[in-house]
């Protein structure tokens, strides 16, 4: 009698543990990241394998012992995003990143300014606002947020939905648009930004506060010159960039500044 009822205690936690097994394995399944909803903390996932690279895809969180930063004043100015755009933002996304879908899941921050074409804020409005065809293909372009030399920040698009901002990585990044002409060079205009303290001041609070919210490291907070060399980079038509705005060595001086 002694021996089956230990046989019994054995045979139940045997059972126990592969059900445990069985739940954690479950509830981490996935293989790309979403985007996160805001949280005053942040669980990593990790995907059940013994590799090295699947090791490497932990997704680090914030310390959930340390405040996040604050979310910024922002002021919501939507531009139009109705069903047509909608659809028009699902089927760009089918040709060139394989699924017919608006929806945005967060793993990149590009930053841009406005160049020449758009010198103040309400330019940059009407042009995100108007939907005209950008190289022979609708949606027009747009970013989800724009930040004027008096340091607003302006809201246009909900980060739960693509902009039209940079080829590759559309259907992973958040864009942010800074209110400044190119002038002499790329390199002259990202250092103006740099050294005009409203501004950057606020495009520093937004980026901290983005990144606390999604998850974002530094490394994958970059300037629209550097898009293309993203691994997260990806179009099945096989265009790419050739926009210079934030040059490399001014998101690494922005980067040290988080």
């Amino acid at each position: 009698m002694r021996r089956v009822l230990i046989g019994c205690v054995l045979v139940a936690a045997a059972l126990a543990a592969t059900a445990a097994g069985y739940a954690v394995a479950n509830s981490a399944s996935g293989d790309a990241a979403p985007a996160l909803a805001p949280s005053s903390s942040v669980v990593s996932t990790i995907t059940p394998s013994t590799s090295t690279t699947a090791q490497s895809a932990i997704t680090s969180s914030p310390d959930p012992t340390r405040p996040l930063p604050p979310k910024p004043r922002i002021v919501r100015d939507p531009i139009p995003y109705g069903p047509r755009r909608l659809a028009e933002m699902a089927a760009y996304a089918k040709r060139h990143y394989g699924v017919r879908s608006h929806r945005l899941h967060v793993r990149l921050i590009v930053l841009h300014f406005t160049a020449s074409g758009a010198g103040s804020y309400p330019g940059v409005h009407a042009s995100f606002a108007a939907d005209t065809p950008n190289n022979g293909e609708l949606p027009g372009t747009c970013a989800h947020f724009v930040v004027d030399q008096d340091g607003t920040i302006y809201q246009l698009v909900p980060l739960s939905v693509m902009c039209r901002h940079a080829i590759g990585v559309n259907d992973r990044a958040i864009g942010i648009e800074m209110i400044q002409a190119t002038g002499p060079s790329s390199h002259w205009a990202d250092q103006q930004i740099l050294h005009r303290r409203p501004q950057i001041r606020s495009v520093l609070r937004l980026v901290r506060w983005l990144q606390s919210t999604y998850a974002v490291p530094k490394r994958d907070v970059i300037g629209h010159a550097m898009v293309n060399d993203s691994p997260i980079f990806h179009d099945l038509e096989g265009w790419r960039n050739d926009h210079t705005d934030w040059q490399r060595e001014d998101v690494l001086e922005l980067r040290s500044r988080l």
